[in-house]
């Protein structure tokens, strides 16, 4: 199925309406309290806290190839997440000149806790969802999960 650049007029309507709504929910979300917002960190800051949640402990040139950074760049945020002690950088047993970094238990915590405040209000704001709509969403969602996966393909 061809979706992109289609033509289709109810199918672009309705792309510009979930764009927009998207870009509400964002400004409406950034306002909000969350300790992701109150955990003054960088989007990159976070984005090597993420990585490192999800995928354990890394070497730092593994960070700047996922982050798609130089080296240089890597070393300053894993310096600045380790003074700030979410990080633990130590050296790797099998090959002593590389620098690995993984989560502190205070890193840990920080994650923990942004993930289960957004889980939390995801869950508050979908409860009040009419049933019907909620269903739509589902959908919805399925569809969009199986397009990226085809996407990043």
């Amino acid at each position: 199925m061809n979706v992109s650049g289609s033509g289709d007029p109810e199918r672009e309507r309705l792309i510009a309406a979930v764009t927009a709504t998207e870009a509400e929910l964002q400004r409406t979300l950034a306002r909000g309290q969350s300790p992701l917002f109150d955990s003054g960190l960088t989007m990159q800051q976070l984005r090597v806290l993420l990585l490192l949640g999800a995928d354990g402990p890394h070497a730092q040139s593994e960070l700047a190839q996922a982050l798609a950074v130089g080296l240089a760049t890597v070393t300053g945020l894993v310096d600045r997440l380790v003074r700030r002690g979410l990080v633990a950088r130590t050296r790797d047993p099998q090959d002593r000149r590389v620098h690995r970094a993984a989560l502190s238990d205070e890193g840990r915590d920080l994650l923990a806790g942004i993930q289960s405040a957004g889980q939390e209000r995801r869950r508050r704001l979908l409860g009040s969802i009419d049933i019907d709509a909620l269903r739509g969403l589902a959908i919805g969602l399925d569809a969009l999960r199986a397009a990226l996966e085809a996407d990043i393909r």
